[in-house]
This record gives structure tokens, sequence and C-alpha cells, in this order.
């Protein structure tokens, strides 16, 4: 019943990763790289789940050279990720060259340490399922080489997952400094799909740790499997459907490390006037609002509005915003009859679990606590406003 289940679960987790790359390279209007390495990683998580299938069906007996096969492709994983988070991130197509070659260092150690084995023939290795009919030093070889695989393929792709990590939070710090609302610029999907494949990698080294003593757990191959494909398959579709990332500061390159350009008395001027332009106008309800928009609705440009917001308030774009939001969120939850959905939407939020999170952030409660505390009918405190970011007095 396990290995069925388990079976089931790979087979349709091939059949969803070889329908996306079908489709990943028939859709239009995509930049080159960016399906390229996409679909590199596609393929790495195909091969493991045709390895983990040739297993389990007992197609080895059939094709026992084809074991083993899938573990050189499978160290492009973690490459792969990274590239292509690099290239999600990368409004131009980055090179490839120099430190990028070192990609190449996981597949060759695999191909290394896996050549005694596969140097043994097709009747050796199929001796090796039985204990009774197994060659000791042919098992050893066996042991040594899964053994090896797995401690490089686990140390390979933990360093590629953690670089395509700190890319990702990175590009993050980038958005919110540019746009109020990122949720489709911000790669948290992919930030999350990758915290899960490491999750159930560590669960694979469990899993081939209990393999090589002669153990096995159905319930976490069961588990391993589910997971593994459900993930997979969510990645492949929400890989098709990631949208172009577009920045909207590309000169402010370096703007963090130069020294400030404005005094304190051009900043508070500056600060006083984006205040009044997000209150008296409540740009903060567009929820299309950028830096570059509040840019050319002030006559501001977008060095001072980045350099004000860090050097006199202290805050990103981001932040600056969902802090007024948050401030006329809070009057609407208390005044109005609204649901917490439409105070979102109304506010400027895109959804409700962004305004949930950012609400909870500037307020200290979420909505709905926050609505049973004041009351649907009950006025604000004036002695206990949100205070948005940078309220000032004009």
């Amino acid at each position: 019943m396990s290995d069925t289940f388990t079976t089931i679960a790979y087979a349709a987790g091939a059949g969803a990763t070889g329908f996306a790359f079908a489709m990943a390279l028939t859709k239009p209007g995509q930049r080159s790289d960016r399906v390229l390495f996409f679909g590199i990683l596609l393929i790495a998580l195909l091969a493991h789940m045709l390895g983990q299938l040739l297993i389990l069906s007992e197609a080895y007996l059939f094709a026992p050279h084809l074991v083993g096969v899938d573990l050189s492709i499978k160290m492009a994983l973690g490459p792969a990720v990274y590239f292509y988070t690099r290239a999600l991130i990368s409004s131009e197509k980055p090179g490839f060259g120099g430190l990028d070659w070192t990609a190449l260092i996981g597949p060759a150690l695999i191909i290394l340490v896996s050549l005694p084995f596969a140097g043994l023939s097709a009747a050796e290795k199929l001796a090796l399922v039985d204990p009774a009919t197994r060659n000791p030093d042919h098992f050893r070889i066996a042991v040594f080489t899964c053994t090896a695989s797995l401690f490089i393929f686990l140390g390979f792709t933990a360093f590629y997952l953690g670089a395509a990590l700190r890319l990702q939070m990175r590009h993050r710090r980038k958005m919110m400094e540019e746009f109020a609302n990122i949720e489709r610029k911000s790669l948290d999907w992919l930030r999350t799909i990758l915290f899960v494949f490491a999750g159930a990698w560590v669960f694979y080294t469990i899993k081939q740790a209990l393999w090589l003593t002669g153990s096995s757990i159905p319930a976490l191959n069961m588990g391993l499997a589910l997971t593994e494909s459900l993930s997979i398959a969510a990645f492949a579709y929400l890989g098709l459907h990631q949208p172009d990332l577009r920045s909207d500061q590309a000169s402010r390159a370096g703007s963090q490390t130069r020294r400030p350009i404005l005094t304190d008395e051009r900043l508070g001027r500056t600060a006083a006037k984006l205040v009044r332009a997000l209150n008296t106008n409540k740009l903060y309800a567009d929820n299309t609002l950028s830096l570059r928009k509040l840019s050319d609705m002030t006559g501001v440009t977008k060095n001072h509005i980045s350099e004000t917001l860090s050097q006199h308030l202290g805050a990103n774009f981001f932040d600056f915003v969902n802090s007024h939001r948050a401030a006329e969120a809070k009057r609407l939850l208390a005044e109005t009859d609204l649901t917490i959905l439409e105070v979102g939407l109304e506010v400027g939020f895109n959804s409700r679990s962004t305004f949930n999170a950012a609400f909870k952030k500037h307020v200290g409660s979420n909505p709905s606590l926050y609505r049973r505390t004041a009351g649907a009918a009950r006025p604000l405190d004036p002695e206990n406003p949100v205070k948005p970011v940078a309220t000032l007095s004009e």
C-alpha cells in the first residue's frame, strides 16, 4: 500500500513537471535565460522523481545501469535555483562566467564517486538486491557511492539554496524601497518553495540513511513523496505564471552608501510635503503607488524621496505608505461596518493577507482583534491614534 501510494505520488509529480517543461518551452514573450534555467531546474526535479520511480516500480530489473544516473543530473538543482532566481530579479541578462563555472563541480564530483559503481556489470548490480547473492565488496562500493553522493548533494545544494535565498531577500528589500504593494514583485512564493525543498531534502536524507541500514518507515516515504510532488507542482505552476519584474529606480544604484546631499532643513520640508501629499490626496489608497509615481505627483525626485525616507524618517517607501494605510484602516474599522477585506482594499492593499500583516506591524494587533476591541461604531481614541511614519505638523 505504501509503495503504491508513493509510486502514484511521484508519477503524478513527474507528469506535472513534464507538462510544465513543455509549457515553458512554448510560452511566448519570455527571456531566454529565464526559460533556460527554469527548464534546467524542471529537468533536475524530473530526474529525481524518475529515479525514485525506477526503484519503486522495480524497473531497474530491466535496466540496472540506469540506477544512479539521476544523481549527477540532480546536482543541477542548486545551481539552477540560484541562476533562475538571479535571472528573475535582473532587468538585463546577467553574464555567465567567472565563479559561475563552479556550478559544474558538483556534477563532476558525483560522476567521480560513481565511477566504481558504474563499472559493475548488470548482473553484479542486480545481485546487490538480495543479501544472499550480493558480493560484499560490491555492496561496499554501492554504499560508498550512495553515501558520498548524498553528502555532496546536500552540501552543494545547500550552498546554492542559501545563495538564492540571499538574492531573494536583497531583491525584496529593494522592492520595499520602490513600491507600496510588493506581492507579485517580491518572489516570496519562491522563498517558501525553497524552504519546503530544503525540508524535503532533509527528510530524503533520513530516508536514504534508513535504507543503508536496511530499514524503512512507510509513513515517512509516503509523506516525503506527497510533499515533494505537491511542492514541485506548485513551483512549476507559480514559475510559469511569474510576471516580469520591473524596477523603478535603476538610477539609485549605490545610493544607500553615498553621503547625504540634502540638509536637515531640506529633508524636513521634503518629508512634510510627502506626508501632506499622502494624506490630502489620499495617495496611499492607490494600490499601484510607487516611488516613481509619488515623484511624478509631488515633483520631488526619486533620489530625494529615498534620501528623505531613509535619512530623515528612518523608513523605506513600503513602510512609509503602509503606515498611513494602517492609520486610515484603523479609523474605518472603528467607525464603519465595512468587512476586513473591504477596509484593506479601500486603503490600498491588494489582499487580506498583506493587509493583516501590515496592520499588525503598525498597530500591534490584527484588524479583527482591533475591531472587536474598538467596537464597530466607536470613534477613534484621539489619545491613541495609529502613528504613521513621520506624522508631521505642517
